[in-house]
């Protein structure tokens, strides 16, 4: 009976699974769970969309695939928003020092939960729960309960 139900479940999935996974404090917090899980959804003709707050570069890919990490695609809210000249507000420094421009926390909010409805995503993970109220995509808030502090480069406001 369960064989046949997956069957039918499988016979009418014709779409791609689209995982979308944010780095700091979800893949960085676990990386063995997540580096497992990216590599079964790529190998099986998935795709996972790496989604960042911090710019997309070397040093964020690197370490990417120190954690083993497979990706597909990848997004970032901060380039995005250069990119698109959205107006820049002031600074903002990290706790580990990283400055980048500040931006209307609107304005960086709602980006993911568009991305993720233009880009169809099946689920997202993400450890910022102020995302949610932007997605109308299934969104799922990490709580990773595994005694680490957050990233150093997080916003003040998101580590709640």
């Amino acid at each position: 009976m369960l064989n046949r139900f997956s069957d039918m479940i499988n016979e009418q999935n014709t779409s791609k699974f689209k995982l979308g996974l944010d780095v700091h404090g979800v893949v960085d917090a676990l990386p063995e769970t997540f580096s497992f899980l990216s590599n079964a959804i790529v190998n099986l003709g998935g795709d996972v969309h790496i989604l960042t707050g911090g710019s997309w570069d070397s040093k964020l890919e690197n370490q990417l695939h120190s954690l083993g990490i497979k990706w597909t695609h990848s997004f970032s809210i901060y380039d995005y928003l250069l990119e698109v000249k959205t107006p820049i507000i002031g600074e903002v420094q990290f706790p580990d020092g990283t400055i980048q421009k500040k931006f209307q926390d609107g304005a960086w909010d709602k980006v993911k939960g568009e991305y993720c409805r233009e880009h169809n995503i099946t689920l997202h993970i993400d450890d910022t729960l102020a995302y949610n109220e932007y997605f109308t995509t299934p969104f799922c808030r990490l709580w990773s309960h595994n005694n680490k502090p957050k990233s150093s480069n997080k916003d003040l406001r998101h580590l709640a």
